[in-house]
């Protein structure tokens, strides 16, 4: 029987298999502490960014890839070996129908998730990670989840998710996707990164401008070091709630 204390830590996917689909490049990491999670998903194949300064100097084909990538984060609960993820905050807005999956272990130690409600089947390792602590974190009106350790982090934040991207996904795919659209839904960013000291440099990202940036800074609070879509940066404080 998988219980909660089964999926503490830093998982990597190995591969997802479904009918008529199989992905094992895709970079996929959950990170797991207590009851909360975060989760961030980023396809190999990304635009070249070479030469550009931000998100608003990519055209519309370049967009639509990067919103092949998927965040959420929020919270499980596990019954009967069926974890529930509860997305308190999603990248791509209101989840089609809950995220249920049959947990259960290899011979091999690999963690295997089957879909309850959707035909697939992923495969997990766990990453060899120091424990993981967790907390839920605002930002005026966004909020998120950060899942951190003093080596590494995972933040999801955001706005509360409301509708789908299907309508901003159709705009870029005929080039008419608006400013205030796309600037409302990069506002919202997942990033894993690793801890220099005091500063949190992002290594993965649902904005590939923040990679290899500093993106969290931890002293007496804790900063979080904003790209917005058209470049602006700000350090705005994350309170932990």
């Amino acid at each position: 029987m998988i219980t909660q204390g089964h999926l503490q830590g830093h998982w990597q996917r190995d591969w997802i298999k479904a009918p008529g689909f199989e992905d094992a490049t895709t970079r996929v990491h959950w990170l797991q502490a207590g009851s909360l999670f975060a989760d961030l998903r980023i396809p190999l194949d990304r635009p070249d960014i070479a030469g550009l300064s931000c998100l608003a100097d990519m055209g519309a084909p370049a967009l639509r890839m990067l919103m092949n990538a998927e965040g959420f984060a929020g919270d499980i609960t596990v019954e009967d070996s069926n974890c529930t993820w509860h997305r308190r905050i999603n990248w791509h807005g209101v989840p089609a129908q809950s995220d249920i999956g049959l947990m259960s272990f290899d011979d091999a130690g690999g963690l295997i998730e089957d879909g309850v409600l959707a035909e697939y089947r992923e495969l997990w390792q766990a990453v060899p990670q120091q424990p993981l602590r967790s907390a839920k974190v605002t930002c005026g009106e966004m909020r998120g989840v950060l899942i951190e350790n003093d080596a590494v982090f995972l933040l999801g934040i955001g706005a509360d998710p409301s509708g789908t991207t299907e309508d901003l996904i159709t705009a870029l795919d005929s080039d008419t996707a608006e400013n205030t659209a796309l600037h409302q839904h990069f506002a919202s960013v997942y990033m894993l990164g690793r801890w220099d000291g005091a500063e949190g440099v992002a290594e993965l990202s649902t904005n590939p401008f923040i990679e290899g940036q500093v993106a969290l800074e931890r002293n007496d609070g804790l900063l979080w070091h904003s790209i917005a879509f058209d470049g602006r940066r700000k350090v705005r404080v994350l309170v932990r709630e």
